[in-house]
């Protein structure tokens, strides 16, 4: 008898099982090695399931899609933060800029600052992490974060480094609010706790 693929779907799970495992491999190696390597993985996973499942070739370009689209933010953010180190040089030539002062951001007229106990040396260290990482910019500010992702960075931050008035402390330097209430909801949410990990490998040398 000729080989058989297997049909798209379990009939009592409903779902794609080739999409499935797609969408799992990219998750995971886009989280721990970045495009790069999830392309390697993809690539390898591909034939087996291309034979087995009828759907294989669209669950294939649709990973290859996520890990394009992965890799195009990746250079959007090296370009704003080329964009923010060209800036915050010229701005240091023109002696504007002063220690822990995020340059451009007026509030009452007058530039905002990091506080005290977000300008320590090991504070200082997580800042400039998050920068490499792309999450903030130059400013101090977070670079296309939604509000759930802000509110686990702040929870991760403020463990780290004993704040107590968390959400004041933030909210204030970010110019938001009622962020706790957007801590809650990212307990739920898939791709809330995928960025999570992320910080707890990006800040894994900081206790």
């Amino acid at each position: 008898m000729a080989n058989q693929q297997q049909p798209r779907t379990r009939p009592s799970e409903g779902f794609s099982i080739a999409r499935k495992v797609m969408d799992d491999v990219v998750t995971h190696y886009l989280a721990n090695g970045g495009p790069s390597v999830a392309r390697q993985h993809v690539e390898l996973v591909a034939p087996e399931i291309i034979k087995l499942y009828d759907d294989g070739k669209e669950a294939y370009r649709e990973a290859m899609a996520r890990i394009s689209a992965a890799e195009k933010l990746l250079e959007q953010q090296a370009e704003e933060r080329s964009q923010q180190q060209l800036q915050k040089l010229v701005m240091t030539m023109m002696g504007t800029m002063s220690p822990h002062k995020a340059p451009g951001l007026q509030c009452g007229g007058d530039a905002r600052e990091l506080p005290p106990k977000l300008s320590t040396a090991r504070a200082m260290q997580m800042w400039r992490l998050l920068q490499q990482a792309g999450y903030i910019d130059e400013n101090y500010q977070p670079i296309g974060l939604s509000r759930t992702e802000m509110a686990i960075l702040i929870t991760m931050m403020s463990n780290r480094l004993r704040i107590k008035e968390k959400w004041k402390t933030f909210e204030h330097l970010w110019g938001k609010k009622n962020l706790r209430i957007d801590y809650n909801d990212s307990m739920n949410c898939r791709k809330s706790l995928e960025f999570q990990d992320k910080l707890k490998i990006l800040f894994a040398d900081i206790q």
